[in-house]
């Protein structure tokens, strides 16, 4: 079997039953309070910590942050309904990262995922968005501010590891795209 088709697999059988699962079992699925016992303790201790930047629901959900990528993801977002697997957990990520809470990053993450996602409200996608503030992970060291040990993603090292100008250049809103000057590239 092809790389990818063991991925692809893995998101179905896997990934899927683990969402399906969780939300037979825990009546609090969706609620904070369902997330580990680690990643809730990690994310109490650096909660009061200074955030380089803070957005509201709506830059979030009109795309205006500073970052291009996380705004191509939000443009793909509304756009399709869908967000590339690996961007979207970049996306849920820097959600953590540019709010004044955790708990107010959850809430941005499932009002964003169920306005704008063909799978919002799906036990599956909460499994993605709940992901992103540790649950079915393990914590990660260093511990870093703001994620505690929380795994952290970069648009940094995203850049590094995918070719994302184009995709910038189809979803980011052009008034969005630092130094665009509000000018598209391609079509959106």
């Amino acid at each position: 079997m092809s790389r990818e088709a063991e991925s692809f697999l893995d998101e179905l059988v896997t990934w899927r039953e683990l969402g399906y699962n969780m939300a037979s079992r825990r009546p609090d699925y969706d609620r904070y309070e369902s997330l580990p016992d680690w990643a809730q303790a990690t994310l109490a201790k650096h909660a009061g910590d200074p955030r380089p930047e803070v957005y509201t629901l709506a830059d979030f959900e009109a795309g205006r942050t500073h970052d291009e990528i996380w705004n191509a993801a939000q443009g793909q977002l509304a756009g399709e309904g869908r967000i590339h697997n690996y961007l979207r957990m970049l996306w849920g990520k820097k959600v953590l990262h540019w709010s004044e809470t955790p708990r107010q990053a959850l809430a941005h993450l499932i009002e964003l995922n169920n306005k704008y996602a063909l799978d919002g409200r799906n036990p599956n996608s909460y499994s993605g968005i709940f992901w992103c503030l540790g649950r079915y992970d393990r914590p990660w060291a260093p511990e870093r501010p703001i994620f505690g040990s929380v795994r952290y993603m970069s648009s940094e090292s995203t850049r590094r590891k995918f070719k994302v100008d184009r995709y910038v250049e189809r979803w980011a809103p052009p008034e969005n795209r630092p130094g665009d000057g509000g000018q598209a590239r391609l079509p959106l």
